[in-house]
């Protein structure tokens, strides 16, 4: 079945609704009707329409979410191609995107924590973890490998890493120069000895 530009515009429009509701209001108080509402759309008969379940809806908020920092992210660490320099440029704008895209970073931490699949679990757990940590643990690991950090526990560190990041936010610090005054802390911390 072929989609339409408008179907394709609706689906959009309705992922960026969802994720500014979910952004303001947390998951528990989102539901169609506000997302509907936010989209200035008439029914939520257009999200059934569009996607087919909640989860269908959750998993677009979630991909259009990360898509979109992904994007930031490879264009900022774009050139970089030493391990330290990585994990300095993804620390620096991993902090700036706090304040950037903090309603994307909100969403997917909101969608990955509360949407429950039918035994009760976590649905997007994975994902989350992934996003937050994953990614940053196989870095850190192909830089041992390669020589250049030094021995340690990269899902520790990587978990250290992350926390200290989501710390920025409820700091009350100013995020300015934050990112890279932890990318100095991180940088000395995993360097391998020279």
């Amino acid at each position: 079945m072929q989609v339409t530009v408008t179907e394709v515009a609706r689906r959009k429009q309705i992922i960026e609704a969802a994720i500014d509701v979910i952004a303001e209001l947390g998951y528990a108080k989102t539901s169609f009707a506000r997302i509907v509402e936010r989209a200035g759309l008439s029914s939520t008969r257009l999200i059934s329409y569009h996607f087919a379940d909640k989860n269908d809806l959750m998993m677009a908020v979630l991909i259009s979410s990360v898509g979109t920092l992904d994007e930031l992210l490879e264009t900022r660490l774009e050139g970089q191609t030493g391990r330290a320099e990585m994990l300095r440029a993804y620390i620096d704008v991993r902090v700036e995107l706090l304040r950037t895209h903090a309603k994307h970073l909100r969403a997917i931490t909101e969608v990955a924590d509360n949407h429950r699949a039918d035994d009760g679990s976590a649905m997007f757990a994975p994902l989350l973890t992934d996003f937050r940590v994953g990614r940053m643990e196989r870095q850190l690991r192909q830089g041992q490998r390669e020589g250049v950090f030094a021995e340690f526990d990269p899902a520790v560190v990587a978990n250290t890493i992350s926390s200290a990041i989501e710390g920025a936010a409820r700091s009350g610090l100013p995020l300015d120069g934050y990112g890279r005054e932890l990318a100095d802390l991180f940088d000395r911390a995993t360097r391998a000895a020279q």
